[in-house]
């Protein structure tokens, strides 16, 4: 229940792999059956010991938490980006990235992925984070004037470092301004990263 951006795993050979393996293949697949695709297309992979890709599957929307570490190092505008691949000019614009790596860690209400409760008013959303991280909502609702939990996965606080580690330990330091009851995460993101 969390991600990191940049993924290590993803050398200059392996995304190679993917385009030509999984990404391509799949649009051109579209296209020739009469159905060209133009948004969003999520493709899940596992990358295996020797560098390659296996589809978990796609979805036709950002993925999700992994969406908040990559968005928060997007430096372009995201709805010039959107607007040009409606227009079907997006070969023509460039995404510019920080170079930092990011990790978000999800916030969750106790008992997910499986019954939850709803309705514990969340504290700490008031602190005055730093500009390197971002709390992301997901599972919330406001109710008489207090945010509250609402869904399964209910934040995630995201945070860019200089390094992966530096990253972590920003993202986790938020987490720690954030509580409400039965709130759980996990304590091992970004891990891989390191490993790597």
């Amino acid at each position: 229940m969390g991600a990191y951006s940049p993924a290590p795993v993803v050398t200059a050979v392996v995304y190679q792999r993917i385009l030509e393996r999984v990404i391509l293949p799949t649009v051109r697949g579209m296209a020739e059956e009469g159905h060209p695709y133009t948004g969003f297309l999520y493709a899940g992979l596992m990358i295996d010991a020797d560098g390659n890709p296996s589809v978990i599957e796609f979805n036709c929307r950002f993925g999700d938490p992994e969406t908040q570490p990559i968005l928060q190092r997007l430096q372009s505008d995201l709805v010039s980006h959107c607007q040009s691949a409606l227009e079907r000019r997006l070969d023509t614009a460039v995404a510019q990235w920080d170079p930092r790596p990011a990790v978000g860690v999800v916030l969750a209400a106790g008992g997910y992925p499986n019954a939850y409760e709803k309705g514990h008013t969340i504290t700490g959303l008031d602190t005055p984070w730093p500009a390197t991280t971002k709390v992301f909502h997901a599972g919330t609702q406001t109710q008489d004037g207090n945010i509250v939990t609402h869904g399964g996965r209910v934040l995630c606080v995201s945070a860019l470092g200089n390094t992966i580690e530096e990253a972590i330990q920003l993202a986790y330091a938020g987490v720690d301004h954030i509580n409400w009851q039965d709130m759980i995460f996990r304590q091992d993101i970004g891990w891989r990263a390191i490993d790597r």
